[in-house]
């Protein structure tokens, strides 16, 4: 390979709902980063793509400054076996002749670093739950765990396997490339010092602060405003942008249709028995983590 070839100096590789978005655009107002327009790659994320071969991967880094860090940030990549990207099925399809995705990235990228943001696994799938309600990818009447066990390939649930699949990380990384940070602390309790550490990590001079870093994450749409966008019909678009969607997402008439008690305990048997896991995986302290019961109390 030549060394011509600019590579990418890190991976931001989730997790989905998670700020990544958000730490992103911190790090690419940073002067001693030049990062690609795009920022999900997902080449090492499906099958199909990672099968098109390199050339259209460094692509995207071509032209950026040599004496500055890049990357690129792929919520997909916080997996373990590579999945297909566009099969018709609603399943999770692999193509077991591949090695995993940790494991294809250590051999194409070396050197490269790898930055994972963790969020209490509960609300990272009611997030996830949300964001494809809004798609319109299935009905808002048959709750969370309905739709995450009859549509697995949207993975709402599989992404919350953190254990799982960062011990395929681990396997091939050693713990000086990998930062994990808590979403709930590093992103939304305290974003500045957040900031920092992902600074230190990748060698970059952390006196500096970016405008603005506690606008840390994006809202979802209410529970009431997916309902209304999934059977409205044409009339969809119009009730739910703009500043009557925002009405709508203010007084949330059905929100309290939105989850049921058994989705969130449903929720919490699927994750908490790998808590004690996934923390000494880790090494973070993962207490702020209440695994949806603030919900169940409510």
């Amino acid at each position: 390979m030549s060394n011509l070839i600019r590579q990418p100096d890190f991976l931001l590789i989730g997790a989905q709902k998670s700020g990544t978005t958000w730490l992103w655009n911190q790090l690419d107002q940073h002067p001693e980063t030049d990062l690609p327009k795009t920022k999900e790659l997902h080449y090492f994320g499906g099958v199909e793509n990672y099968l098109s071969g390199p050339d259209g991967y460094y692509a995207h880094f071509e032209g950026l400054d040599p004496e500055k860090v890049t990357g690129e940030a792929s919520t997909s990549y916080l997996y373990d076996r590579i999945p297909y990207w566009h099969n018709i099925s609603e399943t999770i399809e692999y193509d077991d002749t591949l090695q995993s995705i940790p494991a294809l990235i250590a051999e194409m990228l070396p050197d490269i670093r790898i930055i994972a943001v963790l969020r209490d696994p509960v609300y990272r799938a009611i997030s996830a739950y949300r964001h494809w309600l809004k798609r319109r990818h299935f009905s808002p009447l048959g709750g969370l765990e309905s739709a995450a066990l009859r549509y697995p390939k949207t993975r709402i649930l599989e992404y919350g396997h953190y254990a799982q699949h960062i011990a395929a990380w681990q396997a091939v990384f050693p713990a000086d490339r990998m930062l994990f940070l808590v979403f709930e602390r590093d992103v939304v309790g305290e974003p500045a010092a957040g900031l920092k550490r992902v600074y230190r990590f990748l060698g970059l001079d952390d006196s500096y602060e970016p405008p603005a870093p506690e606008r840390s994450v994006h809202k979802s749409w209410s529970w009431t405003r997916s309902a209304i966008n999934y059977y409205a019909g044409p009339l969809r678009k119009v009730l739910t942008e703009g500043r009557l969607g925002q009405i709508i997402d203010r007084y949330d008439l059905l929100g309290r249709f939105a989850l049921r008690r058994s989705d969130i305990e449903f929720l919490r048997k699927t994750y908490i028995p790998a808590r004690d896991e996934l923390q000494a995986m880790i090494g973070e302290d993962l207490s702020r983590w209440d695994y949806g019961e603030r919900i169940l109390d409510a």
